[in-house]
């Protein structure tokens, strides 16, 4: 159910992914942002990063969330900043 999805090819091999979703109006969140680990720095994940941000779906909300554990320096790059006032919080089924 992601509102935006976007895929890099080189023949039949994907080779860099994203996808998002959003509400289109206050709120996205870029989910998942994947590069083949030989292809990474080159310039893939922005590619995959702009297009999400600039889907339709996305491109007018007043903000646009992630998370992630070891990409904060990639992400700051792309205007993304680190927020402390904000606490993950996860509940698990069952």
């Amino acid at each position: 159910n992601s509102s935006v999805i976007v895929s890099i090819w080189e023949k039949k091999r994907i080779i860099g992914f994203g996808r998002a979703t959003s509400d289109k109006i206050y709120r996205a969140v870029l989910w998942d942002v994947v590069v083949a680990n030989d292809l990474q720095g080159i310039g893939l994940g922005k590619l995959v990063v702009h297009a999400l941000l600039q889907a339709p779906e996305i491109k007018n909300v007043e903000r646009t969330y992630l998370m992630t554990t070891n990409g904060c320096s990639f992400y700051e790059q792309l205007g993304f900043q680190k927020v402390g006032n904000q606490n993950l919080m996860i509940k698990e089924r069952g």
